[in-house]
Order: structure tokens, then C-alpha cells, then sequence
């Protein structure tokens, strides 16, 4: 079987290539298909031991003819669409692009990591919502993936056919843990702290304020607590919001034990930044349905988590346990939970083990075989 991934990719730093590496590396793991990754025009056109790059796509650009050529080129068996927004738009790109990739039998597979609420705005006729959209993707495709059971029953709920839809979670990866005390030297952490650590993209729906909140209000009762905010934004308005949330730090009385990382995380900083925490704080507002690529990065590394009770959290309330997912307008329970896994060393290891178990669960190489399986008996069926 021959596979294409179509996405971003290395050198760029988005989440895309992280997680296409990942699942290919998985993939492999359980079966030695060629792999090759038609990427935007910033990736390097590269030859591993894993895959070949061929870059051939302008983002923000009318890409059908430019990938369809590339992909009609390599002949794949399968098509995998790393798809988000951001990358191929929420308009009849997408949706022309897969119909010719169908005709050509190469396979289309969209592997959505969000649904967005059915009113959102798209470009696609004749809604031109979300629901017009999903509905598109899956009439020119030959198959949907998604990660979390919520996601598939928004797609079944817009009429989507059940056997268009595969749920397959996404990975978790091992990170190295590094000596906890070298790491908060690093990063400038005090050294008997209790840390709570934000890690990823900042916006509004991120609820980062909201977190500033709680944490003052731990920090009555717990003096060593300190929070660690290691995130980073790439607009304007976004670093606007980044010195709102220092000032705001410091109206709260907490500005001498928060700490702003200030800048995006090198991936080989990404390990020291998590061995430095204690608890990973994901109090989040969104109103779509995903999953969360920082539970499993968090899983991974085996620290604790507290997540808001949304549905991009469903996996960690059904598959770790329900007791770490809190509603994210309860600002009392946020404090009363956060407390509680900052200081109750027994619940602690009870969690962890929850917390452990779930990374080997999801790891990327049963992921990969889940995937490889998956798309054999698409073939089958073809």
C-alpha cells in the first residue's frame, strides 16, 4: 500500500508535521508501506528512511491543481488529508480537490481534527455553513476520519453515512523526563515549587485569564504554588492579550509567583517544560468538537492534568477518569480540584497510574496499526 499525507511538514513548526510524522513513524511500525508527503512549498523536498517530502502547495492559494498533479505523480493508494482551516480553508477547495482525487482512485481520506458548531460560516453553497462543508468533504471523499466518538455523532447528526466515519484516536508519544530540578533552573522556576503549567497556542479560547483567577485563589492556600505559562502567540492581537495577562497577573497579587515563557517552545525544550510541572491546566472554552494533541503530550511525559468538561476533553472524562475534567465556569471547583492535585500525594499516584496507562493505550504505534487496518479494508471495499 501506497500512502500520500498531504499537510505541512518539516521545517515548518505547526502541529501538522508533528503529528504526520508521528503517525507515520506508527504506521511503520506495524507495516512497511512507502510514505510520501505532499507538503506546502516551505517544506524541504527530503528522502528519510521514513518518508519523502515533495513540496508542491501555496498556502492561501487555489492548491487543487498543484496537489493533484503531485499526487496523480506518486500514485497512491491512499490519500491522507491532514485537514484544518488554517491549512486547506473552510471552502470548495477541499471538497474539488477530493472529487478529482476520487476520479483518479487514489483513495481521498480527510482526517478532520475538528467539527465545527453547524452555523459556522463557510464557503461552501448551499448553506455556506458548517454543516454544507462536512457534508461536502464526505460526498467527495472516500472515507472521514475523526478522533472522539462526540466527533463522529456531530457528523452523523449532519446526515453524514455512518460507514463514511472511522474513529481513531489521536497518539500519545513518550517524552524523555528530565531531572525536575535542572529543568525549573532552566527555565527559571523556583526549585521546591508546586507548578502549574499552561503549555501551547495562546488565544481567548484558551480561558488563560480565567486561570489566573483560580490560581490566585490556590495560591492562598498553597505558598509554594507557582504557575508556568509556556505558551506563545504568532499575532499581533494575541501578544496584546499576552501583556494583558502580565498585568493582570500582577493585579492579582500573583505576579511574583507566575512566570510568562514569552516566546514559541523549541522541541527540545518541549520535555524540559513538562518535567518542570507538576499539574498541566487546560481550562479551555471552546465550542467545537476535538481532542487536545497537549493531554497527549502530557500523557506521555505521565503528569498530571485538570481539563474543562468540553468536548475536546471527552477522552480524558471517559478514558482517564471524570474527577479531572471540571466545568469550565465553576471557578470553585477549578480551585477546589487544583488544590487537591497539588496536594494529596495519594490521589496523585492513583492518577498518574489512570494518566499512564491511557499514553500506552493511545501510543502512536497502536494508533498506526488502528490506521493501517482502517485503510486495507477501505481497499477491500473499494
Amino acid at each position: 500500500m501506497k500512502i500520500c499525507h498531504v499537510t505541512t511538514f518539516w521545517p515548518t513548526r505547526y502541529g501538522h508535521a508533528i503529528y504526520t510524522e508521528n503517525l507515520i513513524r506508527g504506521m511503520r511500525s506495524f507495516s512497511d508501506d512507502q510514505h510520501v508527503v505532499i507538503a506546502d512549498a516551505r517544506a524541504e523536498a527530503k528522502t528519510t528512511d521514513l518518508w519523502s517530502c515533495v513540496p508542491c502547495f501555496s498556502l492561501g492559494s487555489d492548491y487543487v491543481d498543484a496537489i493533484a498533479d503531485a499526487v496523480g505523480a506518486q500514485k497512491p493508494d491512499i490519500t491522507i488529508f491532514q485537514n484544518s482551516p488554517d491549512l486547506f480553508g473552510l471552502d470548495e477547495r477541499l471538497p474539488r480537490l477530493l472529487e478529482r482525487l476520487k476520479a483518479m482512485g487514489a483513495g481521498p481520506v480527510v482526517n478532520s481534527h475538528s467539527i465545527y458548531p453547524p452555523k459556522w460560516r463557510t464557503g461552501v453553497p448551499p448553506e455556506r455553513n458548517a454543516v454544507a462543508y462536512d457534508r461536502a468533504l464526505a460526498r467527495h471523499a472516500s472515507l472521514l476520519t475523526v478522533h472522539s466518538r462526540r466527533m463522529r455523532q456531530d457528523l452523523l447528526d449532519r446526515g453524514v453515512d455512518d460507514a463514511m466515519i472511522a474513529v481513531l484516536p489521536h497518539g500519545s508519544k513518550p517524552l524523555a523526563q528530565r531531572d525536575r530540578d535542572e529543568s525549573r533552573q532552566k527555565l527559571g522556576i523556583p526549585r521546591d515549587a508546586k507548578v502549574v503549567l499552561f503549555f501551547g497556542y495562546v488565544w481567548l479560547g484558551k480561558g488563560i485569564d480565567h486561570l489566573l483567577d483560580i490560581f490566585a485563589r490556590v495560591a492562598r492556600d498553597v505558598p509554594e504554588a507557582f504557575l508556568y505559562v509556556g505558551g506563545h502567540t504568532s499575532k499581533q492581537l494575541w501578544a496584546f492579550y499576552m501583556t494583558y495577562l502580565r498585568l493582570r497577573a500582577k493585579m492579582l497579587g500573583i505576579g511574583n509567583r507566575t512566570l510568562f515563557s514569552g516566546g514559541f517552545v523549541p522541541e527540545d525544550m518541549v520535555p524540559v517544560v513538562y518535567s518542570a510541572g507538576d499539574v498541566v491546566a487546560m481550562p479551555y472554552r471552546q465550542d467545537y468538537s476535538s481532542v487536545s494533541g497537549v493531554v497527549h503530550q502530557t500523557a506521555g511525559i505521565g503528569k498530571l492534568m485538570l481539563c474543562s468538561r468540553i468536548a475536546k476533553f471527552d477522552e480524558v472524562t471517559e478514558s482517564i477518569d471524570p474527577a479531572i475534567t471540571v466545568d469550565p465556569h465553576d471557578k470553585g471547583a477549578w480551585v477546589k480540584t487544583l488544590r487537591r492535585l497539588l496536594t494529596d500525594e495519594p490521589w496523585q499516584a492513583e492518577l498518574t497510574g489512570k494518566i499512564r496507562r491511557f499514553a500506552e493505550e493511545t501510543s502512536w504505534n497502536n494508533v498506526g496499526r488502528l490506521h493501517v487496518e482502517t485503510y486495507r479494508r477501505l481497499l477491500e471495499r473499494s
